[in-house]
């Protein structure tokens, strides 16, 4: 997707407060943008899952991208740490944790994550249509 329309970043604390904070700043994008309802919950919800994640895992200070293109919302959250996140291979029911790629895998049109000195960025992208 290439960055076109409306966009916003945001950095991330290591702290749990980020993630609403997060959902917030998109849903303001999103709402600006006149991105309907159902896409911008979803977008919300992957958002803090993306965050979350990072703030968990990334070891330090990270950077929420989002951007509104033509086809779809696109969420990007780069940190320093270089370990791509793998979907957890099974779960206990009453495990508290780790369902978070399952559900963007789940909910997404498409993510991804990619290596970069020094950390990673992993992305999803929601169809507007």
């Amino acid at each position: 997707m290439t960055p076109t329309g409306p966009s916003t970043r945001l950095r991330i604390a290591p702290s749990a407060a980020s993630a609403p904070v997060a959902r917030t700043v998109v849903r303001r994008l999103l709402d600006d943008a006149g991105v309907d309802t159902e896409v911008r919950q979803t977008a919300e919800l992957l958002a803090t899952e993306l965050v979350s994640n990072a703030v968990e895992h990334g070891g330090g200070s990270s950077y929420l991208d989002a951007v509104v293109g033509p086809d779809a919302v696109r969420l990007e959250v780069t940190d320093p740490n270089p370990a791509l996140p793998t979907p957890s291979p099974s779960l206990d029911d009453l495990d508290e944790r780790g369902r978070g790629l399952l559900l963007i895998a789940a909910l997404a049109s498409r993510w991804g994550a990619e290596r970069h000195p020094p950390g990673k960025t992993v992305w999803c992208e929601i169809a507007l249509a």
